[in-house]
């Protein structure tokens, strides 16, 4: 006996399946420099860049000042280039301080990018400011940016991980001192899966 399945009646499985909700779907960077030109070489370069399954979305500021206005409106931020001599000779220095120590963003992998390293000697830059790398514009080609990036952002990823579990850890821990309490099994129970769901949400 031959079966006939009968075509349009059935729904397909596959469009009815809700896939599981991701974390966000681009990588996020921030470039920011003075010069038109350093951004038009930089979406050039990263035009097909993608890690982790993941594309770029590259934000742009001129200045210090307008940086520090996307900070504010953009969470997330994975990676930014950072100038040194933008409105000021120091701008790039100013801004990295301000993402460090005012708005508290320890996560973000800051790269500086200066045209002028005489102005900002490397050795003191490291030593004085929090960043993840220094580049002269100059040695900065299509595939040394391509490095530098992939190797930010593995570092963001995996930093992210170990905030996300440290902070799950903390509520458990937290949690923890509630359940000494002598109390009924189901009471037990009822305060450490709603203890342990809150950690997962």
């Amino acid at each position: 006996m031959k079966l006939i399945r009968r075509k349009g009646n059935l729904k397909d499985s596959s469009a009815t399946t809700q896939k599981p909700k991701a974390g966000p779907s681009v990588w996020k960077i921030l470039v920011i420099d003075d010069e038109a030109d350093i951004h038009a070489m930089t979406r050039l370069a990263l035009d097909d860049f993608e890690f982790g399954g993941k594309k770029l979305q590259i934000l742009k500021a001129m200045s210090g000042i307008e940086a520090r206005e996307i900070l504010a409106k953009e969470p997330n931020i994975a990676v930014a280039f950072v100038d040194v001599v933008m409105e000021t000779d120091d701008a790039g220095l100013k801004l990295v301080d301000f993402i460090r120590n005012e708005l508290k963003y320890f996560l973000i992998r800051l790269i500086i990018r200066t045209g002028q390293p005489g102005v900002a000697p490397e050795r003191e830059v490291i030593e004085r400011y929090d960043i993840d790398d220094y580049k002269d514009k100059t040695e900065l080609t299509a595939d040394k940016l391509y490095t530098t990036l992939r190797l930010a952002l593995k570092s963001y990823r995996d930093l992210t991980t170990l905030d996300t579990n440290r902070k799950a850890l903390t509520k458990i821990l937290d949690a923890a001192p509630e359940l000494y309490h002598p109390q009924s099994i189901t009471q037990f129970l009822t305060v450490y899966l709603l203890k342990l769901l809150a950690c997962v949400i």
